[in-house]
């Protein structure tokens, strides 16, 4: 899907907002889905390097739903993980809004 560009790095971002609510619907808490989703969107760099040049957007929507896993206690990382998806979504949204 990473392959396709803007349209697949936006189907990659969608799939993480449903299983943000797939997640919140059913009371899912196990963190294995939310490991593996950040394991290979976010911390292989090939990948976060691929969807960051394809749509932007995209990549810190993906972040953005890692964090908000962890805020609603659908998904337990240790505080190194969540500091570093922070730091990265911040360089996203100083990116995105023309902020050097």
């Amino acid at each position: 899907m990473a392959a396709q560009g803007s349209g697949g790095a936006y189907e990659i971002s969608t799939r993480m907002t449903a299983l943000l609510g797939w997640g919140g619907t059913v009371g899912y808490t196990d963190s294995f889905a939310w490991d593996q989703a950040a394991d290979t969107y976010v911390l292989d760099p090939e990948m976060a390097a691929q969807l960051r040049a394809s749509n932007p957007q995209a990549f810190r929507n993906v972040l953005g739903r890692c964090l908000e896993a962890h805020g609603r206690g659908m998904w337990q990382p240790n505080e190194e993980m969540i500091d570093k998806l922070r730091k990265m979504y911040g360089e996203m949204d100083d990116e995105l809004e023309g902020v050097k």
